[in-house]
């Protein structure tokens, strides 16, 4: 039984919120050995009192309870560093005050630490409903810092770096912290299949003053820490165009050169403890933030504690792969981190079962089938007999150098079960991607973008493919309905089965990134690819010439409507324009020019 301290630092606690912390954790009791830290910063002298008093201290699950009253605030940073220097377990969860763990979620968690690679420091738990949208590595978990909000650390990892930095009082000392270990050479995870419920946002998109203000005085002092003149001149730069910037709350202004302020009487502290890039360290500073962020940020996720009833349909990962077992390995890998747990993965290999071995080496991560064709058959076919294979209510293609986000199949399954459609996609980047050995899977990525942003409409997509292969999940009627790929078919196949499998359906889009696909970063292997796309588009087209759709004008009409919208950078009809000239006072003497205005702004397409 692993023992495990667990430190919360409480400020003026809600006692029902606090005493709902404390109930998750206790659930843990069963199979590990719970110490509770609590440093209180509340002014209040009783505060501490009124926390020792609940219910969920005093029943016993915890293995030994210690909560201090810290007389002063310190800061968040201070706070856990006294809780910890008081704690001896191996394990140290870092948790706010207002989270509340997910039934199994710290069981697991602690797990996974003690089986995992002995050089990583930290395992930072997912946050519900609106996870942190900082990009992760979707095969190895590895996150370039973890969020204090809810974090375990191996204890001695924290010692070697000294815990927080009390100079940092609140907003971005994790950063730090995580960035400190990782110039030590520990490596810092993400894990999403481990969550709390945080609700730190009272809506989608919430701004919250202190936050900016203390993140801005943060990233002028971790400037001054980790990077040059340069970024510390950019840092200043960016808070006086914020000062500058026209007000967006109360106090903004004010707020942000009061931080600049501070960030100055702090320089020294930061200067005379510089820390320099070593090894895969490499600080990122982007804006205000420290890592690259991907769309959907406050896309929500259900709690699984609320909605334990919520249905999960099996859902069949489909890859095609020719004896590429280092690329398909890290597929593999974005499979099993998956957050969705009732799914299965087809492998199907085109030619002889070079991966055999390593498939079976992802049967105790993974419900997963193999199947080797013997002789190259083609991709096509390679996917129709993964299709054949599949079992699942819904399917999705992953070609084997692809990767999902761990949070791909929930978000796309989620959205296509809550508006009734066959089929949902989510926004992927395209990834240039250097590669230096590609048996061993040696590379860089040098830069993501997100090419394709279209809402669903179906005359964009029969002119152009939008969809990403594995950026798309459908429903199996779809297949069952129109077959799968054409055999004959060597490129552009996707493009063929979505122009089938939306003549009467509808697809979904999700704004969040939930996938990457990687194309050649060289000049060349650019070129050699869309070469062999461009000669196999007109083939495309005249398939798309041979399908029959039954539709009405009505449904024609809107599907133009449609496509004419998505195109425009601004549609307006010719009856807004009629309206908006009569109904002028300083327009209405141009009312008899209104007929030849009109005309020309339909021949332009401006309006319709």
């Amino acid at each position: 039984m692993h023992d495990v301290d667990l430190s919360v630092v409480a400020y003026r606690p809600e006692p029902a919120l606090l005493a709902s912390l404390l109930a998750s954790l206790a659930e843990s009791a069963a199979t590990l050995r719970l110490h509770l830290l609590v440093h209180d910063n509340s002014p209040e002298a009783q505060s501490a009192e009124a926390i020792r008093a609940l219910p969920e201290i005093a029943g016993g699950a915890f293995a030994s309870v210690d909560v201090r009253h810290a007389g002063a605030n310190a800061g968040f940073g201070a706070g856990h560093n006294a809780n910890a220097k008081r704690g001896a377990s191996p394990w140290l969860l870092v948790i706010n005050q207002d989270c509340i763990v997910e039934p199994g979620a710290l069981e697991r968690l602690v797990a996974t630490a003690a089986a995992d690679d002995a050089k990583v420091a930290a395992w930072e738990m997912r946050q519900v409903p609106y996870e942190h949208p900082k990009a992760y590595d979707p095969a190895t978990l590895d996150a370039p810092w973890a969020s204090g909000a809810a974090t375990l650390f191996r204890r001695e990892a924290w010692e070697s770096a000294g815990g927080f930095d009390e100079a940092i009082f609140m907003y971005g000392e994790d950063v730090d912290l995580s960035w400190r270990l990782r110039a030590r050479g520990w490596r810092i995870t993400y894990q999403p299949k481990c969550a709390v419920v945080h609700r730190t946002y009272r809506e989608a998109g919430e701004v919250k003053p202190l936050q900016v203000f203390g993140g801005v005085q943060t990233n002028l002092g971790l400037r001054m820490r980790y990077g040059g003149v340069a970024r510390i001149a950019q840092g200043f730069t960016m808070l006086a165009a914020e000062i500058l910037a026209p007000r967006s709350f109360p106090g903004r202004r004010r707020g942000l050169a009061l931080a600049g302020l501070k960030a100055l009487a702090r320089a020294p502290h930061f200067l005379l403890s510089r820390v320099a890039p070593a090894g895969a360290f490499r600080p990122q500073f982007s804006g205000w933030g420290y890592e690259t962020r991907r769309d959907g940020a406050f896309h929500a996720f259900a709690s699984l504690r609320e909605h334990p009833d919520a249905p999960r349909p099996k859902v069949s990962i489909l890859i095609r792969t020719v004896n590429r077992q280092a690329w398909l390995r890290q597929a593999l890998a974005s499979c099993a981190n998956q957050t969705w747990d009732n799914l299965e993965v087809v492998v199907v290999e085109d030619g002889p079962p070079a991966s055999q071995a390593l498939v079976d080496g992802f049967r105790d991560r993974l419900a997963i089938r193999y199947e080797a064709t013997g002789e190259k058959v083609g991709r096509a076919r390679a996917g129709n007999l993964a299709l054949a294979l599949a079992t699942g209510e819904w399917l999705n293609f992953l070609d084997d150098d692809d990767v999902f986000f761990a949070d791909h199949v929930e978000v796309l399954a989620r959205a296509a079960l809550a508006a009734g459609a066959r089929g949902a996609y989510g926004l992927a980047w395209e990834t240039k991607t250097l590669v230096h050995d590609r048996d061993r899977a040696d590379y860089e990525e040098m830069m993501h973008a997100t090419v394709h942003r279209q809402p669903f409409d179906r005359l964009t997509l029969w002119h152009h493919n939008y969809l990403p292969i594995q950026a798309v999940l459908f429903h199996r009627s779809l297949y069952e309905r129109h077959g799968g790929f054409a055999e004959d078919m060597d490129h552009l196949e996707d493009w063929n089965l979505w122009t089938r499998y939306t003549l009467q359906d509808a697809f979904v889009l999700v704004e969040k990134t939930t996938s990457k696909y990687r194309v050649p970063a060289e000049t060349r292997g650019a070129a050699e690819r869309q070469a062999l796309l461009d000669r196999a588009y007109a083939d495309a087209l005249e398939r798309q010439r041979q399908l029959v759709i039954t539709a009405s004008p009505r449904d024609i009409s809107e599907m133009a409507d449609a496509y004419a919208r998505s195109q425009a950078l601004m549609m307006v009809t010719r009856h807004d324009v009629k309206r908006f000239v009569l109904g002028n006072r300083l327009l209405g003497p141009l009312a008899a020019f209104r007929t030849p205005l009109v005309e020309w702004l339909r021949r332009r397409r401006m309006i319709r």
